[in-house]
């Protein structure tokens, strides 16, 4: 079989049967059509030529590249299914599954927000100083529609420290999924899984506030004319759904502007979500529900980010190690 009709059967394996989700299937498609690229520079063609020796050297490549462990990882894995997938529909000859070893995950540094680091944050995040400290006057129609997609971002960055949920996940919010009543949103998550997630206080005000004022506008523009833009909660100036890359460099920008230094994505705030409740006294199994990890080993990473504050606990409560305890004597 020609290798672009089996990437294609393959699509169809996992989107239908295997029901993985949109991010998965963008990410096996690039990691696919890279070994595909590869081949057909070394004039394979279709899935019968399939060589170890070929292949072997695709992998030297793909590790001679300054991928994160965890991209090395997730691309191993997506060849490994791929072939799999090829041998069991015997539409080639090799057994190339066999050898992929796939790397060790290696410990990751985790870089979070502190509880300080996030109010400054969101007070750097205030309308009217936003508008005011720009350098450029701006007329009133440009400043409304500042004003309104600033309040949509810091919509976004209080629906990621609120709930703790992934990207992706706040990416696909349908309007549906939302129950103002019960401060409630159902989202989708790895493997299509669904789970509630709950927004504060402050973030259903932000909610409210974008729902009634900043929405409609955006709903208005032709593009949001289409019944699937609709769908969604956040939307960009030309009224398509926000990706989330779009996510990224929001909260990349306002990071900036808020003068903390540490780079941070919309995962780390995430981590600053689990970190916190953690240090405010939440179970690890409550935390793994509200995350939606699938294992508790996920989860345990988190006991291990605030160090200084464990420290800080062994010297208050150890006995010890109290400050002001008996002196220790000399050895004579």
């Amino acid at each position: 079989m020609k290798l672009d009709d089996s990437l294609e059967l393959y699509l169809k394996y996992i989107r239908y049967e295997k029901n993985l989700t949109p991010n998965s299937i963008r990410s096996y498609t690039k990691d696919i059509l890279q070994l595909h690229g590869f081949l057909y520079s070394n004039n394979i063609n279709d899935t019968t030529q399939l060589d170890l020796a070929i292949f072997r050297n695709f992998l030297k490549s793909i590790d001679s590249k300054k991928y994160a462990n965890r991209t090395i990882i997730r691309k191993y894995s997506s060849y490994i299914n791929y072939f799999r997938f090829l041998e069991e529909n015997k539409l080639t000859g090799m057994q190339l599954s066999q050898f992929i070893n796939v790397p060790r995950k290696r410990e990751r540094l985790y870089t979070f927000l502190s509880k300080k680091e996030m109010e400054k944050l969101f007070d750097s995040m205030e309308v009217k100083d936003y508008l005011n400290n720009r350098k450029r006057i701006i007329d009133p129609q440009t400043r409304k529609h500042l004003s309104d997609l600033h309040k949509r971002n810091r919509l976004i960055i209080e629906l990621l420290y609120s709930t703790g949920a992934r990207v992706s996940e706040i990416e696909n919010i349908k309007l549906k999924d939302i129950d103002i009543k019960k401060s409630e949103i159902r989202v989708t998550g790895k493997g299509r899984k669904q789970r509630i997630v709950y927004i504060n206080h402050r973030c259903l005000y932000r909610l409210e506030k974008y729902l009634g004022e900043v929405r409609p506008g955006l709903s208005s523009n032709k593009k949001a004319g289409t019944r699937l833009n609709n769908l969604y909660l956040l939307l960009n100036s030309r009224g398509e759904r926000l990706s989330s890359r779009s996510i990224y460099e929001i909260v990349r920008k306002y990071v900036k502007l808020a003068g903390i230094k540490k780079k941070i994505t919309p995962h780390s705030i995430r981590h600053s979500f689990a970190s916190h409740l953690l240090q405010e006294g939440a179970g690890i199994r409550e935390i793994q529900e509200l995350l939606g990890h699938e294992n508790i080993s996920t989860t345990q990473i988190y006991s291990h980010l605030d160090i200084k504050k464990i420290k800080e606990d062994y010297r208050r409560f150890h006995p010890r190690a109290k400050q002001g305890g008996p002196p220790i004597k000399n050895k004579q």
